[in-house]
C-alpha cells in the first residue's frame, strides 16, 4: 500500500515531443511526475511507474522505437516492471516497449511481436499507408484485470491517433492465439457503438485483432498506440494506473508466456534487369545511429529493383521527374542490364565501378504496396521489390550476421531479407 503521492518517471528520449502533455495528464489524475532524461544518472528505484511518452526518439531511425529500446534506461525501466512498478508507453513509448520484447512476452531483448507500417484496408483492398492523424474509439478488454482497465467495461473512449508505424502484426498464430488467452489484447479499435470492425477507419492502421494496446502478462506494463494523455475521455486510464499502485485493485497471477521467436527469412533475389541503390548526398544520420547501437559501420542505400522494359535514357527521365527520388539531394547507382552506372545530373550516366560486399549486403524488403500502385504511373516499370539496403564492407561476417540476428536492420515479425 502506497500512501504518498505516487511518484512517475516520464522519460525523455531524443526526440520525445509530448512529455508536458503527458505530465499534465499524470497530474491531473493524482500523480507526480518528474521528467527524466535518458541519460541522467538517477535510480528508478523511489518510482512507482514509468511513462514512456509519444514523439520520435532518435528519430525513427532504423524503425520506430529501434534505438530508444537498446538505450541503457530500459534496463532500469524493465528493472521497475519486473518488480511490480507500472509502465505505460505511448504511442513512440509503445514502439520502445514492444521493441525491447517487455511487451508482450517480458523476456528483455526478444521481440516476438512487431509495430510496423500502418496499412489503410478497405473491403480487402489496401487504400493507402503512412503517417494517420485522426480521433479513434477505444474499448478496453475487462476479461482480464491489468493496471489499465479499471473502468466500466461498456465504455468508449474517443481519443486521438498519430502515428506512421502503428500496426502490430505477426505471422504466428500461437503468438495471436496467447494474446487472447491471456487478455493482452487490452484496448480494441472499435466503432462508435463497440463494435469490433476490422477495416478502415474504425482500425486505422491494420493492427491485427484491432489492437490498440497490449500488455505484458502480469497486466503491468502496456503498449498503447492512440495518445489517452491528450484528451480528458483518456484520464480514465490514467486513473486506473492509480488505483492500480495504490493497492486498490487486487493484482491476478501472471500466465505462462511461451512463444518461438521469429525466424529471419532470406529471400532468393527474383530477376530484374535493373536495380538502384539511393543513398543521401549529406551525411545520412540513420547509417550513423544504426552503426552506432550494432557497433557497425554501416552505409545505408534506398534499394529499388525494377523489372524495366525501357533503356536508359527512359530510366533517367523516371530519376529527374522525381517519382521515385530526389536526384537533389540524393545520389542513385544503377545497374541496368549488367552494366554499373553512376547517375550525373549534369552529364547523364557515367561508368562506375560500384561493388557491394559479398554477406554483408541485405536489404530489408518493406510493404511495396505503395510503391506498386505507383509502379502504375511509371511508363515501362513494374515494381518488384523495395526496401532499405544495409552495407558494411569492414566488418566481419559474423559481426553482421549477429546484427542481423540482433535486429538492427529489420524486425523478423514484420520484415524479409533479401541477399543483394
Amino acid at each position: 500500500m502506497q500512501k504518498k503521492t505516487p511518484k512517475i518517471a516520464v522519460i525523455l528520449f531524443p526526440g520525445t515531443n509530448c512529455e508536458l502533455e503527458t505530465v499534465a495528464a499524470l497530474k491531473r489524475n493524482g500523480f507526480a511526475p518528474e521528467v527524466l532524461r535518458w541519460n541522467e544518472k538517477k535510480s528508478l528505484k523511489n518510482f512507482a511507474g514509468v511513462v514512456i511518452p509519444g514523439g520520435f526518439s532518435y528519430e525513427d531511425r532504423g524503425r520506430s522505437g529501434l534505438i530508444a529500446s537498446r538505450d541503457p534506461m530500459m534496463q532500469e525501466i524493465f528493472a521497475i516492471a519486473k518488480r511490480g512498478g507500472v509502465v505505460l508507453g505511448i504511442c513512440n513509448g509503445a514502439q520502445v516497449l514492444v521493441e525491447s520484447g517487455i511487451v508482450p512476452n517480458f523476456e528483455f531483448g526478444k521481440s516476438p511481436l512487431a509495430l510496423t507500417y500502418n496499412r489503410r484496408v478497405k473491403n480487402g483492398k489496401v487504400m493507402g499507408s503512412g503517417f494517420y492523424n485522426a480521433w479513434v474509439n477505444l474499448k478496453a478488454n475487462t476479461a482480464r484485470v491489468n493496471a489499465f482497465n479499471q473502468f466500466p467495461e461498456d465504455t468508449i473512449l474517443k481519443v486521438p491517433v498519430a502515428h506512421g508505424e502503428g500496426r502490430f502484426y505477426t505471422e504466428d498464430p500461437k503468438l495471436i492465439e496467447q494474446l487472447v488467452a491471456n487478455g493482452q489484447n487490452a484496448f480494441l479499435y472499435v466503432t462508435p457503438e463497440g463494435e469490433l470492425d476490422s477495416t478502415f477507419p474504425t482500425n486505422p492502421n491494420a493492427s491485427i485483432l484491432n489492437l490498440a494496446g497490449v500488455t505484458n502478462p502480469a497486466g503491468n506494463v502496456m503498449a498503447l498506440m492512440p495518445h489517452p494523455e491528450r484528451c480528458a475521455e483518456g484520464d480514465v486510464i490514467f486513473q486506473s494506473m492509480y488505483l492500480w499502485i495504490t493497492g486498490k485493485v487486487k493484482k491476478p497471477k501472471a500466465p505462462k508466456f511461451v512463444v518461438k521467436l521469429p525466424v529471419s527469412k532470406i529471400l532468393p533475389k527474383p530477376k530484374m534487369n535493373v536495380e538502384l541503390f539511393v543513398s543521401l548526398i549529406i551525411t545520412d544520420n540513420e547509417a550513423l545511429s544504426v552503426g552506432a547501437a550494432s557497433k557497425l559501420n554501416l552505409t545505408k542505400y534506398r534499394y529499388f529493383g525494377l523489372d524495366f522494359a525501357g533503356d536508359e535514357a527512359a530510366l533517367e527521365k523516371i530519376i529527374r521527374s522525381g517519382d521515385l527520388l530526389n536526384p537533389e539531394k540524393e545520389a542513385v547507382i544503377a545497374k541496368i542490364n549488367g552494366k554499373t552506372l553512376r547517375f550525373d545530373k549534369k552529364k547523364g550516366w557515367l561508368p562506375s565501378d560500384f561493388t557491394l560486399p559479398a554477406n554483408k549486403a541485405l536489404a530489408v524488403l518493406r510493404d511495396t504496396s505503395g510503391d506498386a500502385a505507383k509502379a502504375k504511373s511509371l511508363p515501362e516499370v513494374k515494381m518488384l521489390r523495395s526496401g532499405m539496403l544495409w552495407v558494411s564492407s569492414d566488418a566481419k561476417k559474423t559481426d553482421f550476421e549477429k546484427a542481423v540476428k540482433g535486429g538492427f536492420f529489420h524486425h523478423p515479425a514484420a520484415s524479409d531479407l533479401m541477399a543483394i
